[in-house]
């Protein structure tokens, strides 16, 4: 089996580096980068996670989503819209007996229980008013969501505690790296990345460190620019106001080790002896001929002159030399 290795990245992020797709809200942003994965084909696994945070509470508990009050009032329907913020209970009355006031109303009352933290609206003069279903600030001050809730003698308690807890976690996730987690408010798969628990106060530093090394299989083969999206736990994309973040990714890619061959003193030895041994078998071939010493002296052979080799003054020799072969 070949062996693998991990291949890590960092990936640090800081919105304001981010193209911004919602302003100032700096939940919906998008980074721009090259070659983060290249569909090499020793890539085995992929696997990223969120191995730190430092995210600003800047975040309100009545924001964009939560701070409509629709009530009919003398058959006639009002709409208040309060003022984005966090606030107590003192201060949300408050508020809501402004707005009122600003609509002309004056006569509710807003009070709420130190033991149950429950709300209570009273009309004077036991008339009656409703709190309607279409607000969507029902849920902060105890009332159920989608239903509408007319007062009795001028007196509508409401049914749950009053809720200014705000967020209660954050939600990273991704379109373009898509991961296999699943989120019961869509009851499917989700790519989401992680999620924060808010452990800060109001504008504090939400810090958040991976000590659990949690990660997530990703999916996408290549992957260059990617998305990035901050949800709260009410599925809303958050509302920062401006007030930037810092994220660190790490990608852990698993790779096939391409195995290289080792080489020892043997490899080296090996072709060596095997080339002596080729021309040690050349040697023993060939044919068993002296060679006479470089000093030796010449064997006494007599050369026989010609009649081509010799010019007209030598004729002459040639003649004596062939009759002292026929005496």
């Amino acid at each position: 089996m070949a062996s693998t290795y991990i291949d890590q990245r960092l990936i640090i992020l800081s919105s304001d580096n981010a193209t911004l797709n919602n302003g100032t809200f700096l939940s919906d942003v998008y980074f721009n980068f090259k070659g983060l994965i290249k569909q090499d084909t020793d890539i085995q696994e992929i696997q990223i996670s969120v191995q730190n945070a430092q995210i600003p509470n800047s975040f309100y508990n009545v924001n964009v989503y939560n701070n409509i009050l629709q009530i009919t009032y003398n058959s006639t329907p009002y709409t208040l819209t309060l003022t984005r913020g966090n606030y107590n209970s003192t201060t949300l009355i408050n508020e809501i007996i402004a707005k009122l006031a600003l609509q002309g109303i004056s006569d509710i009352t807003i009070a709420i229980s130190s033991i149950t933290g429950v709300l209570t609206f009273t009309r004077a003069g036991a008339l009656n008013f409703t709190i309607d279903a279409t607000g969507t600030l029902n849920k902060v001050l105890g009332f159920a969501v989608g239903t509408s809730y007319t007062s009795t003698a001028g007196v509508l308690i409401a049914p749950f505690p009053l809720n200014l807890l705000g967020l209660l976690k954050l939600k990273l996730a991704s379109y373009e790296i898509q991961t296999r987690n699943y989120d019961s408010s869509v009851e499917s798969n989700l790519n989401i990345l992680a999620t924060i628990p808010i452990e800060s106060g109001n504008f504090g530093l939400i810090l958040y460190d991976n000590i659990s090394n949690t990660q997530s299989i990703i999916n996408s083969p290549t992957l260059d620019g990617f998305d990035l999206q901050i949800y709260g736990d009410d599925n809303n994309l958050v509302n920062f106001n401006g007030i930037g973040w810092n994220i660190t990714l790490l990608l852990a890619i698993t790779r096939i080790r391409q195995e290289v061959a080792k080489t020892t003193f043997e490899d080296i030895v090996k072709p060596i002896n095997q080339l002596i041994g080729v021309l040690e078998g050349q040697a023993t071939q060939s044919p068993d001929t002296e060679t006479p010493a470089p000093d030796a002296e010449a064997p006494d052979t007599e050369v026989v002159p010609t009649a081509s080799d010799a010019n007209d003054e030598d004729n002459l020799e040639v003649l004596f030399y062939n009759r002292r072969q026929y005496l």
